[in-house]
């Protein structure tokens, strides 16, 4: 599948690229009128990024946050307003890498001190029906451990619930989808990169038209099951793996999340391939507000 370039020259032969600056792809019609007006078609988002000094939710630590709430038709998709916004620093008590400091520009003298204010962000977390980061398991997991609400919350992915890849893009990384879409961004700070995403998600995919807001709006409250691939044959981790499985070394087994909808056809998949004609496996319901919690 061909994907369109945004800011293609008509002879095809250059890319226009332009500086992100912060402005948001909303509809005319969505003035303070009309949200008032039709305020049972309108829910609350919350877009949210962490930087952290590290991988690891249990011994690293938030350096800085950034939220966005936003608006949103439960309808169309569309971004209908930016409402209010957050970021702060945060002194995390340890060295900053020099390898974090490259990445993100954020230094131990910039956080010296710095703290954020978890009454600010539990604020937003309650005014919003539902949370949206790119690579959401990664971001909840120090929310989750930062602010009790965050347990409690809807999130969404729009890295994995958003189907880049059927859409004809190579990478589901944000500032590469960014760069296909004709912009970039030119820091990798949290509030920036809130931004740029739901700008990103408000505009209209190839194939349909609609803003990958609307994908995302129904991926994320789509059931899901957590498939267990109990006592596989060890010989099996390959293709388990390239299955997109994970290994829980705690639990000993591989597993993935899947839709509901996908459940019979992954059962055939695990009987065939990886138990030899007898389906071995555990299927478990996954709880909405438990989606891309850290287990």
């Amino acid at each position: 599948m061909n994907f369109r370039w945004l800011g293609m020259a008509p002879d095809g032969k250059s890319i226009t690229l332009r500086r992100y600056g912060g402005e948001m792809n909303v509809p005319g019609y969505a003035d303070n009128s009309w949200l008032e007006a039709h305020s049972s078609e309108v829910g609350v988002g919350l877009g949210l990024d962490v930087e952290t000094t590290g991988l690891r939710p249990g011994e690293d630590q938030i350096i800085e946050i950034g939220l966005q709430q936003f608006r949103f038709h439960r309808d169309t998709g569309e971004i209908l307003s930016l409402d209010g916004a957050y970021a702060a620093l945060q002194d995390p008590g340890m060295e900053i890498s020099p390898e974090i400091e490259r990445l993100t520009g954020i230094t131990n003298d910039a956080v010296s001190g710095h703290q954020i204010d978890w009454r600010q962000v539990s604020s937003y977390f309650d005014r919003a029906e539902m949370i949206v980061a790119h690579n959401a398991g990664f971001d909840r997991a120090f929310l989750d451990r930062a602010l009790p609400l965050s347990r409690e919350k809807l999130w969404a992915c729009s890295c994995s619930q958003v189907d880049w890849y059927e859409k004809g893009f190579n990478t589901r990384k944000l500032e590469i989808l960014n760069i296909y879409h004709g912009f970039f961004t030119d820091s990798h700070r949290a509030l920036h990169d809130v931004e740029a995403l739901l700008y990103l998600l408000s505009l209209p995919s190839p194939e349909s038209n609609v803003p990958y807001l609307k994908e995302l709006l129904e991926n994320a409250v789509k059931p899901r099951v957590n498939v267990i691939a109990a006592n596989s044959p060890y010989e099996s981790k390959d293709i388990l793996r390239q299955r997109g499985y994970r290994w829980d070394p705690q639990r000993r087994y591989w597993s993935k999340a899947i839709y509901q909808e996908e459940e019979a056809s992954e059962k055939e998949w695990l009987t065939h391939r990886v138990y030899g004609g007898r389906f071995g496996g555990k299927l478990e319901s996954i709880p909405l507000t438990d989606n891309f919690k850290m287990q």
